[in-house]
């Protein structure tokens, strides 16, 4: 959830009033209230202050979900260092889901931009060149202080340093003013100066729509972060921390239904996919086991193979699979545990299917509590802990195989169930394995034990999660699912 603090660093701002205005600094202390659609699942907290030469800013936001009738927080923290210039210093991240903290720290040195990564035993340091026209929390307030607020019909732009769209350059944001407008938030009406925001990056788009008051005071902001949609409204501190008894369910946002049984021994299965309103923007991934076609009306018909010898061909070796073998942040295979676990698994087999198959069958058993109250763990914490859910089954398993050799990366889409959550013949949000085995990327799923994954699911996205934060890389699926119905064609 840290992208809602690229919007914070610019919702929480306080401006002054034209456009060529002398740029002065001002304290922020504020507060607000976090929704989702109309429930109220946390709060934001904004501060910023000067200190001797340097502007010190610190963005908090917390919210509380459930999943699978599991209460989980997500807890993130944002604080940057920034001189009275505008010109980023250093800034530090952590975001915990369930308790697990991931962190990226960055510092300026020289005409680089050092980004330092961890999570767990694991860490990663990268360098980039540093483009001193990026700008953080002060250094975006400062911009705006020149760009001005409630001018209908402005637009401008600003480069923005983002450590959710990647710190390797500046991120463009484009700003359109659309001048006094009332704001609705359940039974609140507020009137004030609405902005649209975007920001565009290699892992797609984030748009949000700000309302400011007349002194340039953010009073409430709106986006959708993976088909959810997120409004924040400023109140008074002890309004929001006080929470609601009772939170919202979030994983029946990522279920489709389908309204038909797939067997458990689908050899090929066909679905047809419409969007709900508008046009997709999003397109599927092909590969051995998927193939995929647009038909009239913009839907996709996507054939889905559990053999795919039958096409009869492969995929084609990358010439550089290192990607694919690395250790990393979340698939940290580098850890002697995750070595040992996976030779334990591999026993004696040579063949790499038979050992993709072994490993699957080990994971399988291994993570012992099947539960949702783990946020996104690494391979190492899953080794420790033995839990979680799908995600945790697929980075494990991943881990485990680049530890023995075999190049791997996980996938993201749905999957058929008969039964969740009280819904009968549904799919479901999903994540598993793919093993580059015999030439082609194939499908293993450790968290439903299939060592030969049935035609039952409909893959969206696969990654081999280097330099990719998990949470982003499941944002555009997650988004894709909430403009989404599906039919069986057929099914065999």
């Amino acid at each position: 959830m840290r992208k809602l603090f690229i919007v914070l660093c610019i919702f929480l701002l306080k401006f002054s009033k034209g456009k060529e205005a002398e740029v002065g600094f001002s304290p922020v202390d504020r507060w607000y209230e976090v929704y989702l659609g109309e429930a109220k699942v946390g709060y934001a907290h904004d501060r910023m202050a000067l200190q001797k030469d340097r502007v010190l800013s610190q963005n908090t936001f917390v919210m509380k979900l459930k999943r699978a009738g599991q209460t989980l927080e997500v807890r993130s923290t944002q604080e940057t260092i920034e001189k009275p210039s505008g010109e980023l210093v250093e800034f530090s991240t952590e975001m915990k889901m369930a308790g697990i903290p991931i962190t990226k720290q960055g510092r300026v040195e020289g005409d680089e931009l050092v980004i330092r990564e961890k999570q767990f035993i694991q860490a990663k340091e990268s360098r980039y060149p540093f483009d001193k026209r990026g700008r953080m929390s002060w250094g975006i307030r400062r911009e705006f202080i020149h760009q001005g607020f409630k001018e209908a019909g402005r637009e401008y732009s600003l480069l923005v340093y983002s450590p959710d769209m990647g710190m390797k350059a500046p991120t463009r944001a484009k700003v359109r003013c659309h001048g006094k407008k009332v704001f609705r938030q359940g039974e609140q009406t507020i009137t004030g100066y609405e902005l649209d925001l975007e920001l565009s990056g290699l892992l797609g788009s984030i748009k949000s729509k700000s309302w400011f008051d007349e002194d340039g005071g953010a009073v409430g902001t709106r986006m959708s972060m993976g088909g959810m949609q997120i409004t924040l409204i400023q109140v008074p501190e002890k309004r929001a921390k006080t929470m609601n008894a009772k939170v919202p369910e979030a994983l029946l946002d990522s279920v489709v239904s389908l309204g038909q049984e797939i067997s458990a021994k689908s050899r090929r299965t066909v679905f047809v996919l419409e969007p709900i309103k508008g046009v997709f923007t999003t397109k599927l991934h092909q590969g051995p086991q998927q193939k995929v076609k647009v038909i009239e009306g913009g839907a996709f018909e996507v054939e889905v193979l559990s053999d795919p010898s039958t096409l009869g061909e492969n995929s084609k070796a990358s010439p550089d699979m290192a990607e694919f073998l690395n250790s990393n942040v979340y698939l940290d295979s580098s850890d002697p545990l995750i070595g040992d676990l996976a030779e334990k698994a591999k026993g004696k087999k040579k063949e790499i299917a038979e050992i993709a198959k072994s490993l699957t069958t080990f994971v399988h058993g291994y993570v012992a509590s099947k539960n949702f109250s783990v946020g996104f763990a690494s391979a190492s914490e899953v080794a420790r802990s033995r839990e979680g859910d799908c995600t945790e089954h697929s980075i494990l398993l991943a881990a485990m195989g680049r530890a023995v050799g075999i190049p791997s990366r996980v996938a993201t889409g749905l999957v058929y169930t008969k039964r969740f959550q009280g819904q009968r013949d549904v799919l479901v949000y999903h994540m598993w394995t793919q093993f580059f085995v015999d030439g082609k990327w194939m499908n293993y799923d450790s968290a439903l034990g299939y060592e030969a994954c049935p035609a039952d699911r409909i893959l969206f996205a696969v990654s081999s999660l280097n330099g990719e934060d998990l949470i982003e890389s499941m944002l555009p699926v997650m988004e894709f699912i909430q403009n989404l119905k599906v039919r069986l064609k057929s099914s065999k």
